[in-house]
């Protein structure tokens, strides 16, 4: 094995020897993980040239490494789409609430909407909390079981009446979303660390991660399909319907969204392993503890407690990462705002370029544009650890194209709407933006918020950006709710005005950093030793422009530069 470790820059537990050895006990998890793949694929590559590995098994041993970690994000698509799915459904098979509104206000049904963000919010913000101590394992296994109890409820909700019923269905909208909303930091969290624990992955953080939410996309997808599927079986593509079969339609739809979640409950329980980073952390963690507490106890001083340096931990994460806390959250804000605007309100959208559409026709055109919002996650994800795109540039260029998509509907609205010539340009549009919406903004919001922040303490920032972009999610709710047809594209346009401002001025290009380099500024923050760390992760050019400004780049000295590899 040759191994060339270059301008090194040790954590204070490593060990190096006079001849320039060094002990791998020493070392953190993602360098042991590195040298003993270098050493082990060098003295066996002779061997390894000779063994044939089956393409096809390859392949699909790849898709389940993300497909199965994403079925969070398949089920979160899922189920809290499928609201602005079945809308036109609940509109035939309830007829008397939905368009007479008899004992069904508008501010009720409304709630079906509310009810999820609510639920999606606490949600994020609890379980990101308690994921950073109980790990990502545990975490993820609590997400899959509120979501299965939750699933089951939807499929069995029933009431004397249509009142009653859609109260059933707020109720277990907002469990749901719970679960949902906390599978958000424990999915992020869990593939960023899963890529920068294992060697072959560390180069593809961004598609490891990207990958795992492209999964949100299938769910929407075959939400839809099984709907369409049930109504052809029953006969039910064209009025009149009968409400027992539009019923069953949408009850088995939701029984059928119960399979995966049981899988994915059954694999996090049984086969799931906990994520290597945060275990690293844990066990450190752990060691400064007994440290600090031996060093308390010779000084004759009063231990401090568990909660109180939590609290203190809290504080220095917003003093030193405000802004990047804000890029992260008010980003996500603007995306919620433009996305769930869109999906919520997804069969007044469609109404207005698609007038007179059937029951069936709108759910088969919701299915054309979630294919083709397909091919921008995809897109996203091969091309989002190159240098000459990344994460940030990313997320400008998407957010642009919404402001420029929308702002252009809302401008020419009349004359689109006004003949059969202009609704096929409005249609155009309107799916050229679903593309960039997945090629950019909805790729890059997850990804960003996991990997601006140290291990220790990603679970509870990723939370708090989730939710409050959630926030973002719920005005549109109310503020689309209010206004008129032209004035929601509008908005939607402004919503990507403020992602262009807030990621060129927060958001950071993190593409090439090593996520233990983040941790160990983190480390010199606790000791309260900022000068003291100038490695890679205040290098200006993995810094935001905010960060340049405020001289967190001045402490930089380029001979601390870590450099791992194999040759």
């Amino acid at each position: 094995m040759n191994l060339l470790l270059h301008n090194i820059r040790l954590c204070p537990c490593d060990k190096a020897h006079a001849n320039g050895s060094l002990e791998l006990g020493g070392m953190p998890a993602c360098w042991q993980a590195c040298i003993k793949a270098c050493s082990s694929g060098s003295e066996s590559s002779s061997g390894l040239a000779a063994v044939r590995v089956n393409p096809i098994a390859r392949a699909a041993r790849w898709v389940a490494s993300w497909a199965v970690p994403g079925l969070g994000m398949f089920n979160e698509s899922y189920y809290i789409f499928s609201v602005g799915n079945i809308k036109p459904i609940w509109t035939e098979e309830y007829p008397s609430c939905w368009k007479e509104k008899q004992g069904c206000s508008e501010p009720f049904l409304h709630a079906l909407n509310y009810s999820q963000v609510a639920g999606l919010i606490s949600g994020m913000v609890t379980v990101g909390m308690f994921i950073d101590r109980i790990g990502r394992k545990w975490g993820s296994v609590t997400t899959a079981g509120i979501m299965f109890v939750a699933g089951a409820l939807l499929t069995a909700a029933a009431g004397p009446s249509p009142r009653a019923t859609f109260a059933f269905l707020i109720g277990a909208q907002a469990l749901f979303g719970f679960g949902c909303g906390g599978e958000f930091p424990v999915a992020a969290a869990s593939a960023s660390e899963r890529a920068e624990s294992e060697a072959h992955l560390r180069g593809l953080r961004g598609r490891t991660t990207v990958l795992v939410f492209s999964m949100q996309a299938w769910g929407n997808i075959l939400n839809l399909a099984v709907l369409l599927f049930f109504l052809a079986v029953f006969r039910q593509t064209s009025a009149p319907y009968n409400p027992t079969l539009l019923s069953l339609t949408w009850r088995l739809q939701y029984g059928l969204g119960l399979l995966p979640i049981m899988y994915m409950l059954y694999h996090r329980i049984f086969r799931l392993q906990e994520s290597a980073m945060w275990k690293e952390q844990r066990r450190l963690r752990q060691q400064a503890s007994v440290d600090r507490k031996a060093g308390e106890h010779a000084a004759g001083g009063k231990a401090q407690s568990k909660r109180s340096r939590d609290w203190q931990k809290l504080a220095l994460l917003l003093r030193h990462y405000w802004h990047r806390l804000a890029g992260a959250a008010l980003g996500w804000f603007a995306w919620d705002f433009y996305y769930y605007g869109n999906k919520l309100f997804q069969s007044e959208f469609i109404s207005i370029i698609y007038p007179g559409a059937s029951l069936v026709q709108q759910l088969e055109f919701n299915l054309l544009n979630s294919c083709v919002a397909l091919w921008g996650y995809y897109l996203a994800a091969f091309t989002i650890d190159l240098p000459w795109m990344g994460r940030r540039r990313m997320q400008v260029m998407g957010f642009a194209w919404l402001l420029i998509l929308f702002l252009a509907c809302g401008l020419a609205f009349a004359p689109l709407t006004g003949s059969a010539a202009g609704l096929r340009g409005f249609q155009t549009l309107y799916f050229v933006s679903s593309f960039w919406a997945q090629f950019g903004p909805n790729a890059t919001t997850f990804l960003v918020a996991s990997e601006l922040f140290p291990t220790e303490m990603r679970g509870v920032a990723h939370g708090f950006s989730a939710a409050v972009g959630k926030l973002g999610a719920l005005s549109a709710d109310i503020i689309l709710g209010v206004v008129d047809d032209r004035m929601k594209f509008y908005l939607s346009a402004a919503a990507g005005g403020m992602g262009v401002l807030v990621t060129l001025l927060w958001v950071p290009e993190l593409c090439t950093l090593d996520l233990a380099e983040g941790d160990l500024r983190w480390a010199a923050l606790c000791r309260d030793d900022m000068e003291g760390y100038t490695g890679e992760a205040v290098n200006p050019a993995n810094l935001s422009l905010w960060e340049r400004m405020a001289g967190v780049g001045a402490r930089y000295t380029a001979d601390t530069l870590v450099l791992v590899m194999c040759v």
